[in-house]
Order: C-alpha cells, then structure tokens, then sequence
C-alpha cells in the first residue's frame, strides 16, 4: 500500500483505488494524493532549506533545473532522485546531529538552574503583606490594584 505524509508529519497509508483526497486522523487536515509517481503531473515538488515545499515546472528535456523560493528568495537547485530520499534538514523526521560534550553541559547547567528556579516559585520566600498579592509566576509581590506583575509582565488573577 502506497505512503504520503502530511503537512504534520503524520504518515499516512494510501489506497490504491482510492479517493483522490484523504484526511489525515491525526491534524484532520485534507490531503490531495497524486497517482502516477514523482512528475507524472508535469511538476516537481521538493522541499527548500528554509522548510517551504516548492513546485517546479518539468523543463523540455525532462528534468527541471532549479527553482525560486518565493519565502527566502534564493534559487535552489532541484534535487536528484538519490537525493531526494533523504530529507531536507528542516524536515520534522530527519536525522539531527548528536550532541557533542559542551552542548550536554551547557544544558544540563540550564536545566539545573531552572529547576531550581521553578522550584523556587512553587515554595515563594516573599511572604504576601496586607495590600499585595503574590505573582504566579516569579513569585514577586504584587500590589492588589495591578493586572500584571512588573517583574515578568505576567497577568496577575484578581482573587
């Protein structure tokens, strides 16, 4: 059975007979399934660096040459069959990059402190004084007249 995958990155099974639009169960989005392979249409479609999906125009000879990026501007080649098995790097499913040393101890220095920072809001050391409230976020007094903390510009609930 034939495979496409939507917009959302949900892959979906097609049937050979089927419809020519099928709804995706996981974004409820509508999708046009193309028979008849890559160019049976007279387009090539192939995705652009910048993550927007192109469409090019089948030259004379066959094969398009490139194509513009209405998004970013810049004239992108069209892939070759063998290319265009793997997928683009913006593309949801593709292979990232292992994280090397320093990334691991960078984030994980990050998530130690806003751990504690998170840990720190749930537990306010700013004891609430008679006309002020407490914010929900940062933990910071806040008057009872305000709607939103001066500290970190969340809106502040009136209780």
């Amino acid at each position: 059975m034939p495979k496409a995958t939507c917009r959302c990155g949900h892959k979906l099974d097609v049937p050979a007979g089927g419809p020519d639009r099928i709804v995706c169960p996981k974004c409820s989005a509508r999708i046009r399934v193309r028979r008849g392979g890559p160019g049976a249409d007279g387009f090539i479609r192939f995705a652009c660096p910048c993550g927007r999906r192109l469409k090019v125009k089948v030259e004379a000879d066959g094969h398009p040459h490139a194509g513009k990026c209405p998004e970013c501007g810049r004239v992108v080649p069209v892939p070759s069959s063998s290319s265009s098995a793997s997928l683009p790097t913006s593309h949801p499913e593709a292979a990232t990059a292992e994280m090397d040393a320093a990334d691991v101890t960078m984030l994980e220095e990050w998530a130690r402190v806003h751990l504690a920072k998170a840990a720190a809001m749930t537990s306010p050391a700013v004891k609430a004084e008679a006309g002020l409230r407490v914010c929900p976020r940062c933990g910071r007094p806040v008057h009872l007249g305000a709607v939103a903390c001066r500290e970190c510009g969340t809106h502040v609930p009136k209780r």
